[in-house]
């Protein structure tokens, strides 16, 4: 997993910009958002991670301030270049695991 892409599909409480600086913070040191904009399919955040960076620490710091914004389940989350996308509750569920 070298990047992690996030698409915001629906209303969130936040501004996107927001959610960009409070990635950044909860990521330092394991990556950075590198790229944002927006399509038919909405807003897009792309996250490039060190190489090095733990992945669990890197999920449990996105899927934290997800939670912590709350934006509910207008956020998916894709990782690396896969194809399977994750959304904040189904997150929650493997946790609770």
């Amino acid at each position: 997993m070298d990047f992690v892409e996030l698409v915001i599909d629906g209303p969130i409480t936040v501004d996107r910009d927001d959610l960009e600086d409070e990635l950044n913070n909860a990521l330092l040191g394991l990556g950075e958002v590198t790229g944002a904009g927006t399509s038919e399919q909405g807003s897009h955040l792309d996250v490039d991670i060190l190489a090095a960076a733990d992945r669990q620490a890197v999920l449990n710091a996105i899927f934290g301030v997800l939670a912590t914004l709350d934006v509910g389940e207008s956020v998916r989350v894709r990782l690396g270049d896969g194809q399977t996308w994750v959304r904040p509750s189904e997150w929650e569920l493997a946790e609770s695991r």
